[in-house]
C-alpha cells in the first residue's frame, strides 16, 4: 500500500473519507484536517503534504514560481468547494453601501489579495457592475509573515495599478471597520473550530458583531441573489479550491490519479446520500430547496472533471493573467495532470 500524507479542510463532502466510510484498498491515507488559510500556508511554506487541498489561484501562481524541488505539483480536476466565503462581507453602516455595486471607490478588506475567493469577488464586481479592481482600495488582513501573498511575492511586487495596504500585527479588520477606517471586509469573523489551527492567520480583534449598530452583513440572503445573477449571465458558479498532488508521485504511480479521483468522488456522493441532499454537503445556501437548486445549477452542485468545469476554469485563468497574478494565461491542458484530462 502506498502511504500518503493528505491535507484537507473541514468540508462536509470530505467527512466520509475522513471518518473511514470511504476507503481505498490501494492507499493508506494519513489525513490531516485544518483550516484553508493554515493548510495553504503550510504547503506554500514547507511543501508538507503528498496530496492536499489548495487555492486555485494560488496554485496557478506557484506553477510560475516553482524552482528546484519546491512546488512541483500537479492538480487533479477535483473541485471540493465554491468561492462563497466572501459573501460574508461586513460593511460599516455609515459607509453608504447598500448593495454590492456601492463598493466602487471604497476601502475593502480581504484576507489575501491572491486568494481565489478574493479574485472571484473582483471578477463578479467587474462582470455584474463594471467595477475594475483599481477603483477599490484593497486592504490585506493577514500580516506579511503569515500571508499567502507574502510567500508568493505580492507584497514586494503587487499587481500594477492596484492599491494594496497591508495590516500590521496590531490591526484587525473588525476594529478598523468599527472605527470607520475601512468600509467593508470579510474573513475576520470567527468561523473555524479553534482546535483545527495553531497559526493565528485570520485575526479577530474581539469587536462585538451581533447587535453592533456600526457593522452589518451586506447580504441579507447570504449572497444567493448575487450568485444567481452571476450564473445567469455567465453560466459559471465559482470554485475556489482544487486537489493537488506531488507530481513525482503521480508520475511514479500510474494509477494514483485515478484512485484519488475515485476516492474523492465516492466521498462526495456518500455525503450527498447521508444528508438526503438537504444539508451543507449538497446545498449552496442554507434552507434552499434541493429540487429548485438542481433545476437551476444541475443535479451535482460540486461537479468534478474538466469538461463540466471548463468555462469556470477558463474565466478564472484568464482573469488571473489580466490582473497580473500570473504572467500568461494558463492552459487547462498544462495545469492538470495529463492522466486526468479526459475526466
Amino acid at each position: 500500500m502506498l502511504k500518503l500524507k493528505v491535507g484537507v479542510t473541514k468540508n462536509p463532502r470530505f467527512e466520509p473519507l475522513i471518518d473511514g466510510s470511504v476507503k481505498s484498498e490501494k492507499l493508506d491515507l494519513d489525513i490531516v484536517v485544518t483550516t484553508p488559510p493554515e493548510l495553504f500556508y503550510r504547503n506554500l511554506k514547507n511543501d508538507e503534504f503528498d496530496v492536499f487541498e489548495m487555492s486555485l489561484s494560488e496554485y496557478l501562481i506557484t506553477r510560475e514560481q516553482a524552482k528546484g524541488e519546491r512546488w512541483q505539483w500537479s492538480a487533479l480536476p477535483i473541485f471540493p468547494a465554491k468561492a462563497f466565503v466572501w459573501l460574508g462581507l461586513y460593511i460599516n453602516t455609515a459607509a453608504g453601501i447598500a448593495e454590492l455595486k456601492d463598493l466602487r471607490g471604497k476601502r475593502v478588506g480581504v484576507p489575501d489579495y491572491v486568494m481565489t475567493a478574493a479574485l472571484w469577488m473582483r471578477i463578479i464586481l467587474r462582470e455584474l457592475y463594471g467595477i475594475p479592481r483599481d477603483e477599490i482600495s484593497w486592504y490585506i488582513g493577514r500580516t506579511h509573515d503569515l500571508s499567502h501573498g507574502g510567500l508568493l511575492g505580492a507584497d514586494t511586487a503587487p499587481p500594477a495599478g492596484v492599491s494594496l495596504t497591508w495590516l500590521t500585527a496590531a490591526e484587525t479588520f473588525d476594529a478598523m471597520l468599527d472605527r470607520g477606517e475601512i468600509d467593508a471586509a470579510y474573513g475576520f469573523a470567527p468561523r473555524h473550530d479553534p482546535k483545527l489551527f495553531s497559526l493565528n492567520i485570520d485575526r479577530y480583534g474581539g469587536t462585538p458583531l451581533e447587535g453592533n449598530p456600526r457593522l452589518k452583513k451586506l447580504f441579507a440572503d447570504g449572497g444567493r441573489a448575487v450568485i444567481e445573477a452571476f450564473f445567469k449571465k455567465t453560466g459559471v458558479v465559482p470554485a475556489n479550491h482544487v486537489i493537488v498532488a506531488q507530481r513525482r508521485l503521480l508520475e511514479q504511480h500510474s494509477d494514483l490519479a485515478a484512485e484519488l479521483f475515485r476516492l474523492f468522488s465516492a466521498s462526495k456522493q456518500n455525503a450527498y446520500d447521508k444528508e438526503a441532499r438537504r444539508g451543507p454537503a449538497y446545498l449552496y445556501f442554507e434552507g434552499t430547496d434541493p429540487g429548485s437548486q438542481a433545476a437551476t445549477y444541475g443535479d451535482d452542485p460540486f461537479p468534478f472533471g474538466i469538461s463540466r468545469n471548463r468555462p469556470m476554469l477558463e474565466m478564472l485563468f484568464q482573469s488571473s493573467h489580466e490582473e497580473g497574478l500570473t504572467r500568461k494565461p494558463a492552459a487547462i491542458e498544462e495545469v492538470f495532470f495529463k492522466g486526468t484530462l479526459d475526466t
